[in-house]
């Protein structure tokens, strides 16, 4: 797959959870459902970060 394309499905899938996270937080909260899709998200932004890293040692060689 390519990475670059890879890396917007993830800045995609942020975008998403990011939104259904302020939902739950704007709505009743549920704390067991915050904590899961905040650890959803942590997961993700940690997945594009590190590609993004890699992205950009490659592209210094």
């Amino acid at each position: 797959m390519n990475e670059r394309i890879y890396l917007n499905d993830l800045k995609s899938e942020i975008e998403v959870k990011r939104q259904e996270l302020n939902e739950l937080v704007i709505g009743s909260i549920d704390r067991n459902k915050v904590l899961r899709f905040s650890m959803e998200l942590d997961k993700l932004i940690y997945q594009y970060c590190h590609l993004e890293r890699q992205n950009k040692k490659r592209a210094e060689c």
